[in-house]
């Protein structure tokens, strides 16, 4: 199997350890290709982004092990953009290969309050109730919402876990996927990323770090997504070197289930379909 991630946080943000640890740990487990995609920084507070002063010595740290590891292993400097009113575009910031865009954070229009989506069950049952008086399908059409005009405005090389508002859905707490609305807002954001042809990164990191069983997207996801040729990459949303390919075979297996032959890596600086 071709080794890769494209999804990776270390101390720089949200995850632990020196960027070179997760180097070393992919060297060991035969990996062709890493990316760094710390979270990038963003214009309200967040205990999770990389801050503003710490940008500099991140791209640094990354151009000096590219040059340290070229013989070994390609690595690559991204980073995953938050997409809100007014945010910075990364995309053309010099030295940045990639950009993984997500959307963690939804703007309270009244108050300016940003609302997370991908938090704790605590913070998305105060999102609910604080911008959308607990209207899970106002929340959830929101979120979508917010997916496609990131797509259509600043479109990233990958998109992050596509289905994160299922993280804190346990036991269909909040709502079943096969509901009608759901399903609608989930084909109206496939279509648009058919047209830009955006990357689907299947991510394992929520079932490394206990918050889901699969990978987001779901399964019927990413059969749609076969349907319309659209592709996709294995990512395992990394916040320890330890889990750099945490439920890669069972990935792998799951694409390949689905009809999957290849996913799209960024290899010998160019997009590639890559046997899986």
């Amino acid at each position: 199997m071709f080794k890769s991630t494209f999804h990776s946080h270390s101390r720089f943000d949200d995850g632990r350890e020196e960027l070179e640890d997760y180097i070393k740990e992919a060297i060991n487990r035969g990996f062709q290709v890493f990316g760094f995609s710390a979270h990038a920084p963003v214009l309200f507070d967040s205990i999770w982004n990389m801050r503003q002063e710490s940008f500099d010595e991140y791209m640094a740290t990354t151009k000096a092990l590219k040059e340290k590891y070229k013989d070994v292993i390609e690595i690559y400097t991204g980073l995953e953009t938050d997409f809100y009113p007014q945010c910075i575009d990364f995309r053309a910031v010099p030295g940045i290969d990639y950009t993984i865009g997500s959307v963690h954070f939804l703007k309270h229009e009244e108050s300016g309050e940003f609302l997370s989506v991908d938090g704790s069950p605590e913070d998305f049952e105060y999102s609910l109730h604080k911008g959308f008086n607990g209207d899970i399908q106002a929340f959830g059409r929101a979120y979508y919402g917010e997916l496609r005009k990131m797509l259509c405005t600043m479109p990233p090389s990958i998109l992050g876990h596509m289905d994160v508002f299922r993280k804190n859905n346990k036991g269909n707490k909040y709502f079943h996927e096969d509901d009608a609305w759901y399903r609608a807002e989930v084909i109206k954001t496939l279509e648009i990323i058919k047209q830009s042809q955006v990357i689907i990164e299947v991510n394992t990191g929520g079932i490394s770090r206990g918050y889901v069983t699969e990978p987001y997207p779901s399964r019927w996801i990413l059969e749609a997504c076969h349907d319309m040729g659209i592709p996709v990459m294995i990512n395992s949303d990394t916040h320890h070197p330890e889990t750099i390919d945490f439920y890669y075979p069972e990935a792998c297996a799951l694409l390949k289930s689905i009809g999957f032959r290849h996913q799209r890596v960024l290899f010998g600086d160019e997009w590639r379909d890559i046997d899986l």
